[in-house]
C-alpha cells in the first residue's frame, strides 16, 4: 500500500480522488500517509517519562468517540427496523399463519426447508441430503435454496412457534439488515451519516429487494452483499493484515454459501466487475500491491475449509446435477422495467402497475425499477464526479450490472427486439449457465444507492464552491465556512435525496393465510402410520402445489413422501423442477387434481399403479382437501382395491 501511495500522492484506492473536505474545500490526503514525529533539536533532552495525562485524556476522547459511533449505529439501525416492522405490519397480527401475499408455494417451499433444519438439527441427521422428500431417492440440499444457516440460527423459533413464524422473522430482518449493511459500506466509503442512511434505503427498500420478499427468501436475505463488498474494499486499500481481512472474508462468504448460493453469486461478479474497473483506473495496481491478492488467497481457502463437506455434496454426490431448470432469457428484466414502477411501489398508477404486470417472471420479479429521479442523478453524478474514484467505480458497475439484468436479448416495453446483449458471451460458462439475469438487479440497487450517497455527501461543498448567491453573502459577513456550506448544500441535498427515494417506497405487503392443515397431521391420528414409512399424499406435491409439504412439516417428518417442490437431477443429469420424470401413477393423479382426466382407470393403469406404489415403498395414500377430492377418491379407491378410512378430516388408504 505504501507503493500506491507513492505511486498516487493525491488518490487512495476507492477514496475519491478530488472530494473537497466540509469545511475548508482543500484537496483531501490519503489516508495512508503517515506524517514522522519532529526529530529532537540538537542538545535537547529526550523525554523518558510517559505523559500520562494527555495520554489518559486521548483514551477518554477515543471511548468517547466510539461510544457517540456506537449511538448512531443504534438509532440508524432501530430505524430501519421499524421500517421493516412497517413495511411487513399485517403480517404480525397473526405470525404463525399469515404469509405475504402473491407466492404461497414458493413460502411454503421455504418454510418446508426452515422446518426440515430445525428437524435435521434437533435430531442430528444430515441437514444436507434428505429423503423426507421426494423418497426414496432424496433431494441434496445444495441444489436447493434451503437457507441452511438461517434455518440453523432460528431452530429454537422454529420448534417454539413453527417455520411460518421462523419465515416471517427472517423477512422482516432481511430488509433491516440489508438496509444497515449499505449503510455501514457507504459509511467505509468516507461518505457522511446523513448520505449512508440514505443509500441504506435505497438498498434495503429497493424494489429488488421487495419484490424478493414475496416468497423468494434466499434472494431477500442480502445484507452479505454489502458486507462482503466492505471487506473487498478493506483487501484493496489494504486497510488491515491480509489474514485480518481475508479470513472474515473467507467467513463471511462460506455462510453465504450455505444461506443462498444466488447471492453469492452475485456479490462474487459485482466485486469483480469493481476490481476490474479499478484496474483500468489504476494499470499498475497490482503489480505495486501483493497484499489484496494475498488477502483473497486467504479468503478463498478459508472459505474452502468452511464448506468443503457441503461443496463435495453437492457436486460430487449421487444427487448432483447441472444447468438450471429456468429458462434464462425469460427471468430478465425489461429495459422498460427501470422506469416502469410495479404495484408494490406507493406511488405507482394503476396504469403503470398494469404496465408491470405484463413484464416476464410476475410479482416476485420485477426487480429492475430505479425511477427517473435516481437514473438521472446517478447518470449525472458519474458524468461530473468522475473523478471520484467512488462514484466512478460505483456507477460503472452498477451500469455493467444493470446491463447483465437485461439477459441475452434486449426486451422492451414486452416486446422482444433481438437484439444480443453482452449476457450471451457468458451464458454458457459454468455457474452463469444456472444464473437468473434480473437478479444482478440487487446489485444495481445497492449501486445506485452508493452513487447517491456519495452525490448527496458532495453537494455542499460543490455548490459553496460553486459561488451560489447565499454562500457568498454569508462569506462576506463572515459566517464560517461549515455554516455557509449547511445553509447551500444541506437544503439541496434533502430535496435531492426525497425526489429520489419517495419513488421507490413500498407499500405495505398485503397477507394469506398459509394452508389449512387437517387434524389427521396434527394429532396422535398421524402415528397410526408406521413412524418414518413412506405416505403418498394427495394432491400430489409439485412445484404448483406444495401444500402438502405444510402438512409433513405440521406432522414434525413423522414420514417421509414421493414427490415434492425441488430441483433435483434428471435421467440426463441436468437439473429440472421434480427432477425426473414423474411415474406414471403421479402423473395421472397430478392430471385428475388440475382437471385434465376425469375417465375411469383401465386395468393396464392399475397395475402399473400398484407396481409404482411397491416400487416407492409406499404404506400408505393420504388424501386431504382437494379441488377435485372426489375424483382423487374414486381413482385411489380403483387402484387401491380398497375403501378409505376418514379421519381427521382426510382419506387414508393403508397398503400392505
Amino acid at each position: 500500500m505504501a507503493a500506491l501511495t507513492r505511486c498516487r500522492p493525491q488518490e487512495d484506492a476507492l477514496d475519491p480522488a478530488d472530494t473537497d473536505t466540509p469545511a475548508t474545500g482543500e484537496k483531501a490526503t490519503p489516508l495512508t500517509v503517515r506524517r514522522a514525529a519532529p526529530a529532537p533539536e540538537p542538545g535537547a533532552t529526550p523525554v523518558t517519562e510517559p505523559v500520562t495525562e494527555p495520554a489518559a485524556a486521548g483514551g477518554t476522547a477515543v471511548r468517547g468517540r466510539r461510544r457517540g459511533r456506537l449511538r448512531t449505529h443504534t438509532l440508524i439501525g432501530s430505524s430501519y427496523l421499524l421500517l421493516a416492522l412497517l413495511l411487513t405490519a399485517r403480517v404480525w397480527s397473526d405470525p404463525t399463519r399469515n404469509i405475504i401475499a402473491g407466492n404461497p408455494n414458493d413460502t411454503s417451499l421455504y418454510c418446508w426447508w426452515l422446518a426440515h433444519t430445525a428437524h435435521a438439527v434437533t435430531n442430528l441427521s444430515n441437514p444436507f441430503v434428505t429423503h423426507l422428500a421426494n423418497a426414496p431417492e432424496g433431494i441434496n440440499a445444495l441444489w436447493n435454496t434451503s437457507v441452511l444457516v438461517p434455518g440453523l440460527l432460528l431452530t429454537p423459533v422454529t420448534r417454539a412457534a413453527g417455520p411460518v413464524a421462523s419465515y416471517n422473522l427472517l423477512v422482516m430482518l432481511a430488509f433491516s439488515l440489508s438496509a444497515f449493511s449499505a449503510y455501514l459500506l457507504a459509511r467505509k466509503l468516507r461518505v457522511r451519516t446523513a448520505a449512508a442512511y440514505v443509500a441504506g434505503l435505497v438498498y434495503g427498500f429497493s424494489p429488488a429487494l421487495v419484490a424478493a420478499g414475496t416468497g423468494h427468501l434466499s434472494l431477500a436475505l442480502a445484507p452479505a452483499v454489502p458486507l462482503l463488498l466492505g471487506l473487498v474494499v478493506d483487501a484493496v486499500r489494504g486497510t488491515h493484515r491480509p489474514a485480518r481481512t481475508g479470513v472474515p472474508l473467507g467467513v463471511g462468504a462460506g455462510l453465504q454459501l450455505l444461506t443462498g448460493e444466488e447471492v453469492l453469486f452475485i456479490t462474487a461478479v459485482t466485486a469483480a466487475v469493481g476490481i476490474v474497473l479499478l484496474l483500468v483506473s489504476r494499470p499498475g495496481y497490482l503489480r505495486l500491491t501483493g497484499g489484496p491478492l494475498r488477502t483473497f488467497a486467504i479468503a478463498f481457502l478459508t472459505c474452502l475449509a468452511l464448506t468443503a463437506v457441503p461443496l463435495g455434496i453437492q457436486f460430487l454426490g449421487s444427487l448432483r446435477a447441472h444447468g438450471s431448470p429456468f429458462l434464462a432469457n425469460f427471468f430478465k428484466s425489461d429495459l422498460t422495467g427501470l422506469y416502469v414502477p410495479s404495484e408494490r411501489q406507493w406511488l405507482a398508477t394503476s396504469a403503470q402497475s398494469a404496465r408491470a404486470a405484463e413484464f416476464p417472471g410476475g410479482a416476485p420479479e420485477y426487480m429492475s425499477f430505479l425511477g427517473w429521479p435516481l437514473l438521472s442523478v446517478c447518470v449525472c453524478a458519474v458524468v461530473l464526479g468522475f473523478r471520484d474514484l467512488r462514484i466512478r467505480i460505483a456507477g460503472l458497475t452498477g451500469a455493467v450490472l444493470a446491463v447483465l439484468s437485461l439477459g441475452e436479448t434486449l426486451l422492451v416495453n414486452n416486446v422482444e427486439t433481438g437484439l444480443r446483449l453482452p449476457w450471451g458471451l457468458v451464458a454458457g460458462l459454468p455457474v452463469f449457465d444456472a444464473a437468473l439475469p434480473n437478479r444482478f438487479s440487487l446489485g444495481t440497487a445497492l449501486m445506485a444507492g452508493l452513487v447517491l450517497a456519495c452525490a448527496l455527501d458532495r453537494l455542499p461543498a460543490r455548490l459553496a464552491a460553486a459561488g451560489v448567491p447565499a454562500t457568498a453573502r454569508l462569506a462576506a459577513a463572515g459566517v464560517p465556512a461549515t455554516a455557509r456550506l449547511a445553509a447551500a448544500g444541506v437544503p439541496a441535498a434533502v430535496a435531492l435525496a426525497v425526489a429520489c427515494v419517495l419513488p421507490l417506497i413500498p407499500r405495505p405487503y398485503t397477507v394469506e393465510r398459509s394452508p389449512d392443515v387437517p387434524a389427521f397431521f396434527t394429532t396422535d391420528a398421524v402415528k397410526t402410520l408406521p413412524a418414518g414409512s413412506n405416505g403418498l399424499l394427495l394432491p400430489y406435491p409439485t412445484g404448483l402445489r406444495a401444500t402438502a409439504m405444510s402438512w409433513q412439516t405440521a406432522a414434525d417428518f413423522h414420514f417421509s413422501m414421493p414427490g415434492g417442490y425441488f430441483i433435483g437431477p434428471g435421467h440426463d443429469g441436468k437439473a429440472y423442477m421434480g427432477g425426473k420424470k414423474p411415474t406414471v401413477t403421479a402423473q395421472l393423479l397430478d392430471d385428475i387434481e388440475s382437471g385434465s382426466f376425469t375417465g375411469p382407470v383401465a386395468p393396464a393403469q392399475i397395475a402399473r399403479s400398484r407396481a409404482d406404489f411397491a416400487e416407492l415403498g409406499v404404506r400408505a395414500v393420504v388424501l386431504g382437501p382437494a379441488r377435485h377430492r372426489d375424483g382423487l377418491r374414486d381413482t385411489v379407491t380403483s387402484l387401491t382395491g380398497q375403501p378409505p378410512e376418514l379421519t381427521g378430516g382426510v382419506y387414508v388408504w393403508r397398503l400392505p
